[in-house]
C-alpha cells in the first residue's frame, strides 16, 4: 500500500508538472531585413503571424534592432589651427502595423583629431580621416490589448511598414570643417508570440487514475499469488 500511494503521489505530481508546462509556450519568428543607404527611406518587414490553431494567444513581443553602418569624412581645412572634430549619426526607426506603432533610435559619435590643413582635400592625411561606426541597437515593446493580438493572429504573414531616417552632427573646433556623410544602416525585428495552448479535459485525469487503479490492482494480485 505504502509503494502505491507512492506512485500516485509520483503520477499526480508528473501530470501537474506536463500541465504547468504545457499551459503558456512561446515561440519566435524573424522579419526580413532592410539595408538603408539614403537619408529617408522606408520598406516593409514581413514575418509569420500567430497560429490560432496552437492555442489562445496572450501577448506579442516587438523587438526591432538595427545596425548602424554610417561612414563619416571629415576634413579641417584651417591653414592656421588643428581641430578637434565629433561626428555624430544616427537614425530613427518607426514600426508600424496598422494601429500598432514603436520606435527605435540609434546614435554615435566619434573624435578626429585633425591637423592644420596638409594642402589635400581628400578627407585623409593629418588634417582629415573617415570613420564607419558598427553600432548594433535594439528596442522592445510587448501588447496584449485584444485590438492588437488580432493584428498578429491569423493565417499568412503580417506586412508592417518600417520608415526610416538619419540624422548628423559634425563639429569642429576650429570652425573650418569640410564633412561628407554616407548614411548606412538595417532594420529587422523579432516577433515572439505567448499563448496559452488548451487545458486537458477532465477525461483525461480520469483515465490516468483509473490506470492508476489498475497498477495497483495488479501489484495486489502479484502480492498475493
Amino acid at each position: 500500500m505504502k509503494k502505491l500511494t507512492q506512485i500516485a503521489l509520483a503520477v499526480a505530481a508528473l501530470a501537474a508538472a506536463v500541465d504547468a508546462s504545457a499551459a503558456v509556450q512561446t515561440y519566435t519568428v524573424n522579419s526580413n531585413v532592410l539595408n538603408y543607404t539614403k537619408s529617408s527611406a522606408a520598406g516593409a518587414l514581413d514575418f509569420a503571424k500567430f497560429d490560432a490553431t496552437l492555442g489562445t494567444l496572450e501577448s506579442v513581443q516587438v523587438q526591432l534592432f538595427s545596425n548602424l553602418g554610417t561612414t563619416v569624412k571629415v576634413e579641417n581645412t584651417s591653414t592656421s589651427s588643428a581641430s578637434t572634430i565629433k561626428a555624430t549619426a544616427g537614425a530613427l526607426l518607426t514600426f508600424t502595423l496598422s494601429g500598432v506603432s514603436q520606435t527605435l533610435t540609434s546614435s554615435d559619435s566619434h573624435t578626429f583629431n585633425a591637423s592644420v590643413f596638409d594642402g589635400l582635400s581628400n578627407y585623409a592625411g593629418t588634417s582629415g580621416g573617415s570613420y564607419t561606426f558598427s553600432s548594433p541597437f535594439s528596442s522592445s515593446s510587448t501588447y496584449s490589448d485584444a485590438a492588437s493580438l488580432a493584428l498578429f493572429s491569423g493565417t499568412g504573414s503580417a506586412h508592417a511598414n518600417l520608415a526610416a531616417s538619419t540624422t548628423s552632427v559634425i563639429a569642429g573646433i576650429s570652425g573650418n570643417t569640410r564633412s561628407l556623410v554616407l548614411p548606412s544602416f538595417s532594420g529587422y525585428a523579432k516577433v515572439t508570440y505567448t499563448y496559452a495552448t488548451p487545458v486537458p479535459e477532465p477525461e483525461t485525469y480520469a483515465m490516468l487514475l483509473g490506470g492508476l487503479a489498475l497498477v495497483g490492482a495488479i501489484a495486489r494480485r502479484r502480492k498475493s499469488a
